[in-house]
């Protein structure tokens, strides 16, 4: 019965869904793929660009990182042939000596292309499906139908996560599985130099990474019920997670500037697009966590929550405490690390000879601290705050 409901409320849209998900990633791949053949073409049958090369061969040059400066490249086909390669290590892009061939591979080294990839766009397009999976049944007054059926909110819940997140989950699979597919056939070897073995590993860690967004933006969707601050919580959280890796990323060169080191900084541990990049298995395992992390806490506290509570910025007023402590955290790790970094300017500015007190980071730290929990808290317990505030405002009105 609960599965008729839903195919029957969600069968077009889901369906519509999933077509345009395979719609990006085929799109993806043909614009790619015309992308380099069109660049091709150029290098290859376009004499003006030999010429050019040939006047102007001394202003053709590349970095090499071994001996630190800029280097000519020796001839027009070591030029076209640095620019053809898909893949190129992001340490040593249009090095000539540094393109790996398709076997060549580094677990700890970052592979990027050139050219546009717009599967980002589903990093977005995706989480916001999952958040509007539950948040859009309480806005619409859907839950109280659903609420009334004979059956419990377990089989509600998890129901709902299965025949209509799960197909979204397997198309986004399918689709970027068809993508590497693609791509692997469309640029011919050897500048298509992956292995369709290397593109899948991407695909499964990225696919974990997507996932683990989508869980959590569900279980964003699945507690709040304000119709303002429900949306702008899971967009918040959602440019917040896009600066994450960025925050990832602070946090390491921090600490390598503390010990005098040279910045070791993992840049392949979030696998936002299918490439040569494979990432790392236990990075898959985290986000494994992560997800029956958020689906567990969503699915308790589901079977809680009130529709007294919808217009309410949480539908489970017991969840006030957890979700403003998650939300504060979250929130100072990315403000702290990304649009603000005291503790990355104290080093910077202690490794060139300025002398700052540690209390100055210090202080910063918890100024943003503060700020964000007590905005967190008017956001959270907004309701409460206002309660008192009319209460106050009676009993002021009452002793006049």
């Amino acid at each position: 019965m609960v599965k008729s409901i839903y195919f029957e409320r969600y069968k077009k849209p889901l369906i519509a869904f999933c077509l345009l998900i395979i719609g990006i990633c085929l799109v993806n791949a043909k614009f790619q793929s015309d992308s380099w053949h069109q660049s091709y073409t150029h290098y290859t049958e376009d004499s003006q660009a030999k010429q050019n090369f040939e006047d102007f061969q001394t202003e053709y040059s590349y970095w090499d990182d071994k001996s630190q400066n800029n280097r000519n490249y020796q001839n027009f086909q070591e030029y076209i042939d640095s620019n053809l390669y898909v893949y190129q290590p992001a340490t040593n892009m249009y090095n000539p000596l540094k393109i790996p061939a398709a076997t060549d591979y580094e677990s700890h080294e970052t592979y990027i292309t050139n050219t546009t990839n717009y599967s980002s766009i589903l990093l977005f397009l995706v989480p916001l499906a999952g958040f509007l999976l539950f948040f859009l049944d309480t806005k619409t007054g859907f839950n109280h139908f659903l609420f009334s059926l004979p059956v419990t909110r377990k089989e509600l819940f998890i129901k709902k996560l299965i025949y209509i997140g799960g197909p979204i989950l397997l198309t986004v699979l399918a689709g970027q599985i068809l993508y590497a597919v693609l791509i692997h056939n469309m640029i011919p070897a050897p500048y298509m130099n992956a292995t369709l073995s290397q593109l899948f590993v991407s695909v499964i860690n990225y696919f974990f990474l997507i996932s683990t967004i989508f869980f959590v933006s569900t279980f964003i969707g699945s507690m709040v019920g304000n119709l303002a601050f429900g949306p702008l919580t899971w967009l918040v959280f959602w440019i917040f997670t896009y600066s994450f890796p960025n925050a990832i990323s602070a946090i390491f060169e921090t600490i390598s500037i503390s010990q005098n080191n040279t910045p070791s900084i993992p840049s392949n541990l979030f696998i936002t697009t299918v490439g040569k990049t494979g990432g790392y298995l236990s990075m898959s395992l985290l986000f494994i966590l992560l997800s029956l992390g958020f689906l567990t806490w969503g699915y308790k506290k589901n079977q809680t929550i009130s529709l007294e509570n919808d217009g309410n910025y949480l539908l489970n007023q017991e969840s006030r405490w957890p979700v403003w402590i998650f939300m504060t955290s979250f929130c100072t790790f990315i403000l702290g690390n990304t649009f603000f970094s005291p503790w990355y300017s104290y080093y910077i500015s202690r490794s060139i000879g300025e002398i700052y007190s540690v209390w100055r980071p210090i202080g910063s730290s918890l100024l943003i601290l503060i700020l964000v929990g007590l905005t967190c808290y008017v956001v959270v317990f907004f309701s409460t705050i206002k309660e008192k505030f009319a209460s106050r405002r009676k009993q002021i009105i009452h002793s006049e």
